[in-house]
């Protein structure tokens, strides 16, 4: 259930910082769990947000249980999900107790895993958020960001964007290149936001199958010929003429994207992938305002889907360290849930489609 949408504020959390909170990150993509611990402060009460990275970390899934748990649980029963979300509660704590360590962290942020995202149902369901994550840990827990957002009416994604306008606000244009593609821009004062296509999610099966993890710097569909008629296909799928905001999920890809793509042989699939990929991210931009592209994500290391979106859609992508790069949802997930124990709006109704904005988020292990 969700929690009150006008959660009483921690007043540890309170004034200007400096707070360090460690956030974590599990996309669609299926790679691993991103750990970035980060300190955000304040100069005046008045003045933006900074940001500090101390520390990051990548635990791969290859060779764990949760390679194999973690996609069986999107068909699993409602009794099994309970059981897997426990056992992956446990293991996210025992990787948070491993960071932390000794050192000293002010609260975790963590996103979770999702198993199922059809807000259009009214329903959207994150993994790992059980009591068992904060076993231990010695501050306040953060969890279930979407769920309260969904329930009030709204897409409950990309939660990303407030985080995009507050610490990244120098970017014009901010670009995830994730499982799925999104991005964030302000217009006329309000932030506009949504998932533009799938990336990652379609690009890394195809990948596999030619005997990759994925796709190196995109050679591998560089070297391919893409389907022009998959392509004509995919371009005319309703959501891509649907207004923001607007979310998307594995279910939408079960049922549109593979029928086209699995009949294909996998470098021609991947390079239809990559192509239609592209081409989505360049439909999206359309509607952004003229500047910097800021482009993270494991996909931003994919120089040819940056080059095909680079042609396609005649923008600039600018690329980050290699830190950034690859933790930046970590990083916003951490400052979602600093904003969320503040008691401060942390999703909003302009970028999820809800009724109004909310402080979201499930707080565990609470030492007050």
């Amino acid at each position: 259930m969700p929690q009150s949408e006008t959660p009483t504020p921690d007043s540890r959390f309170s004034g200007i910082g400096p707070f360090t909170v460690l956030g974590t990150m599990s996309g669609t993509s299926l790679d691993g769990l991103d750990l970035a611990q980060v300190v955000f402060w304040k100069d005046a009460p008045t003045e933006p947000w900074q940001k500090r990275i101390e520390a990051t970390h990548f635990i791969p899934y290859e060779n764990t249980p949760w390679a194999q748990d973690l996609p069986a649980a999107y068909t699993a029963s409602a009794s099994q999900r309970i059981q897997t979300s426990k056992a992956y509660s446990r293991w996210l704590n025992a990787q948070l107790t491993s960071f932390i360590g000794d050192s000293h962290v002010d609260a975790v942020a963590s996103h979770g895993h999702t198993i199922a995202h059809e807000p259009e149902k009214n329903f959207t369901l994150q993994i790992g958020n059980d009591p068992e994550l904060a076993h231990g840990l010695p501050c306040p827990v953060v969890c279930d960001f979407r769920v309260a957002d969904v329930a009030r009416g709204g897409q409950g994604a990309p939660l990303v964007p407030v985080a995009d306008a507050l610490l990244y606000g120098d970017y014009p244009v901010c670009l995830n290149l994730g499982g799925f593609s999104n991005a964030s821009w302000d217009h006329n004062g309000m932030r506009r936001a949504g998932d533009l296509g799938p990336a990652n999610f379609i690009l890394n099966p195809y990948a596999q199958a030619l005997g990759h993890p994925f796709d190196p710097s995109g050679e591998l569909a560089r070297s391919g010929q893409p389907d022009p008629a998959v392509l004509h296909t995919l371009q005319d799928l309703a959501y891509y003429h649907q207004p923001f905001p607007k979310s998307l999920g594995r279910e939408w890809v079960e049922a549109y994207i593979d029928a086209s793509l699995k009949p294909l042989n996998p470098l021609t699939a991947l390079a239809t992938a990559t192509e239609h990929s592209a081409w989505a991210v360049a439909k999206g931009l359309a509607q952004a305002p003229p500047g910097k592209v800021l482009t993270t994500g494991g996909g931003a290391k994919n120089r040819y889907l940056l080059e095909r979106i680079e042609a396609l859609s005649g923008r600039q992508l600018e690329v980050p360290s290699e830190e950034e790069l690859n933790f930046k949802e970590a990083i916003c997930f951490a400052f979602l849930g600093l904003l969320r124990l503040r008691g401060e709006k942390n999703v909003w109704a302009s970028v999820t489609g809800g009724p109004k904005d909310g402080c979201d988020g499930t707080v565990l292990g609470d030492l007050t």
